[in-house]
């Protein structure tokens, strides 16, 4: 069996992964950890740093609880697989005594997914590292476009030979499974990805740990959460200038809420189809989609809230009614066969990014140096 390093367990998308991993679907097991030791309190002087990650998996997925235990002051149990877990600084302690891996998955930040000292490090143990972030120094594993045959979405040969690839950010990955089902629907006509003009999102963003309680300044993630919707930004032009150069993106809201995964997400594509594309190939399209990867896009034609989807192992649920799946052909854009498709869907941050992380990891431990990639 492949095994995996995880650096960092943080609550929202280490533990889930941690959580998810089936060794037997996904070829491979998540056996050692290293993240920072949790926070200990001299009032329960019983309770060690290995007991805030089991209280962190606890209250990740409390229906799971049961499929956790710990095992000693450095190892828990999921689901009787044992995970060895070391609380160390990644930038500045050794772990070289830990052995080798066939791949690390990199859960902490934007910047440790960029910074070279750290990767290195990394690479002397792993044969790749996956980090789960947006980054413009390492080529992308896009999970949601997997598959994707290239007559349906050109792109030039990238293969991905040193190892280090970014999966891009959970908005990102939400992003890419309304993509998908746009390129899918599409090419039963006869059109490719290059038909897709634009692309305009707009994003409800749950807080994540990063939030705060109390102002500390004025950035949307160091304000008060309370009653504070807090104006954004996200990375996800970033992924759109690798995969569709050619198209226009424009991320025209994005609100910080103090609500838990999923957060919300509206994509508005134009689109040229010559007044071919309905409703009924976009519908279709989801549920091909949805039955080769469950893991990235479902439609739902109940108008259900966020909470209903809070644990789905899966990126987006795209709202399929007539309310909300849209087909807008005014007179500006028919005259030149273009069409404006609006796609909303729940996008979940937690639990359905770190599915989609998953199965990037499977797809490049699988490939190895052949790895398809996007520079």
């Amino acid at each position: 069996m492949r095994r995996v390093l995880l650096v960092g367990c943080g609550s929202e998308i280490g533990v889930n992964l941690l959580l998810l991993n089936c060794p037997e679907r996904d070829g491979f097991t998540i056996d050692t950890v290293i993240t920072n030791s949790p926070a200990v309190d001299a009032r329960y002087p019983s309770l060690t740093a290995i007991h805030g990650i089991y209280a962190r998996a606890l209250l990740a997925q409390p229906a799971l609880a049961g499929g956790c235990e710990i095992v000693s002051e450095s190892v828990l149990s999921f689901f009787g697989r044992k995970i060895s877990f070391h609380f160390l600084n990644a930038h500045y302690d050794p772990f070289d005594e830990l052995g080798r891996f066939d791949a690390t998955i990199l859960a902490t930040s934007k910047q440790d997914a960029e910074s070279v000292e750290l990767n290195a490090k990394l690479r002397d143990i792993s044969d790749m590292v996956l980090g789960v972030a947006e980054s413009d120094r390492a080529p992308s594993i896009y999970p949601c476009l997997l598959g994707i045959d290239k007559t349906a979405l050109p792109r030039s040969p990238n293969i991905a030979s040193d190892g280090l690839y970014c999966i891009g950010s959970c908005q990102t990955n939400g992003m890419h499974a309304s993509l998908r089902v746009v390129i899918l629907a599409i090419a039963g006509l006869g059109f490719d990805a290059r038909s897709i003009v634009s692309v305009e999102t707009d994003i409800v963003h749950p807080d994540t740990p990063t939030g705060r309680l109390g102002t500390k300044s004025f950035e949307g993630r160091l304000q008060d959460c309370r009653d504070n919707l807090r104006p954004s930004f996200s990375q996800i032009t970033k992924s759109i200038k690798k995969v569709m150069p050619w198209a226009s993106m424009l991320n025209t809201v994005s609100l910080r809420a103090p609500v838990h995964a999923p957060g919300y997400q509206i994509n508005r594509f134009i689109v040229r189809d010559d007044g071919k594309l309905t409703r009924d190939r976009i519908l279709k399209a989801c549920e091909a989609s949805y039955t080769k990867h469950p893991n990235i896009v479902k439609a739902t034609d109940l108008p259900l809230g966020s909470k209903a989807y809070a644990f789905e192992a899966r990126c987006a649920t795209i709202l399929a009614d007539d309310n909300h799946l849209l087909l807008h052909r005014p007179a500006y854009l028919a005259t030149q066969g273009l069409v404006q498709i609006t796609l909303q869907s729940f996008v979940s941050n937690t639990i359905g990014y770190s599915a989609n992380v998953l199965s990037a990891v499977s797809y490049a431990l699988t490939e190895k140096s052949n790895a398809e990639c996007f520079p």
